[in-house]
């Protein structure tokens, strides 16, 4: 070949040697070999995400409950609750309970039972009761 021939160079096709071949041989292992502990550690990494969240949020209702327990060691509050949940009255006192226009209770959490002092004595609805069933049984 002369230097003023048009022929285009050819190109010399890369061929696989011994060295090439090893050396891919090794990253195909290594990647077969890591593959498996790599997934392992990254579903661990993620559970362990998962159970740090469920211990904050598990934290965060045991302060929740022990605010609750201090409420209810409190005997202020323990009569607030018994007058709003049970209707509990002192006695003497006359409970109210406010309907709504289609006679349901009112939700406690609008204003709740309203307690007034008792005009005169009545007796109580078991009163009334035990007093009709012993009426009953003395007509006998």
């Amino acid at each position: 070949m002369t230097a003023g021939s048009t022929q285009p160079a050819r190109r010399r096709r890369p061929q696989l040697s011994g060295r090439t071949m090893l050396v891919s041989a090794m990253a195909l292992f290594l990647v077969i070999v890591l593959a498996s502990p790599l997934q392992t550690y990254l579903s661990r990494r993620g559970g362990v995400a998962a159970s740090q969240r469920q211990n904050a949020e598990l934290q965060q209702r045991v302060l929740q409950l022990q605010q609750q327990s201090d409420a209810w060691n409190d005997p202020s509050y323990v009569e607030r609750q018994a007058r709003a949940r049970l209707q509990y009255i002192r006695p003497g006192d006359t409970l109210y309970t406010i309907l709504n226009a289609d006679g349901t209770p009112r939700a406690s959490s609008d204003t709740g039972p309203v307690a007034l002092p008792r005009l005169q004595h009545q007796a109580s609805w078991n009163a009334t009761l035990w007093g009709s069933v012993a009426d009953a049984d003395a007509t006998k």
